[in-house]
């Protein structure tokens, strides 16, 4: 016996039927998984994030404000007052990573801003200088 009949004889359109059931009932149940990864991660993920540690200024620290002054030349007198540290001459790099260290409000723009208005002057080789 051959082809459609020894099909139909040895039950093979209900083993497909069944086959198939099999196969798309398992794809839903893990589509149906995957979908609740989100809620299953933000339930265990539930633990707020510890406070962070507020050390207390010395007070012959620099105090730095929330934002920069709207005058640009408070703000060069306040970056001028930490840079002092980096020299006369000195590369803007260093002035940017100072920013960073000192968590002064967006320094890339700030420092931007400064060279635009003049105050920050370039002296060659990459060196800038306060303008007197």
């Amino acid at each position: 016996m051959y082809g459609l009949n020894a099909i139909a004889h040895y039950n093979g359109w209900a083993m497909a039927v069944v086959g198939a059931l099999i196969v798309v009932s398992g794809l839903s149940v893990l589509s149906f998984i995957i979908s609740q990864f989100p809620r299953l991660i933000r339930l265990l993920d539930k633990e707020k994030p510890p406070a962070p540690v507020v050390e207390a200024a010395s007070p012959d620290e620099l105090q730095i404000p929330d934002r920069c002054p709207a005058d640009i030349n408070q703000t060069a007198g306040l970056y001028r007052q930490f840079s002092g540290s980096l020299g006369d001459q000195f590369n803007l790099a260093d002035l940017h990573r100072l920013c960073l260290e000192k968590n002064l409000p967006h320094p890339h723009l700030t420092i931007k801003c400064l060279r635009e208005a003049g105050l920050l002057v370039p002296r060659g080789e990459g060196l800038f200088t306060w303008e007197d």
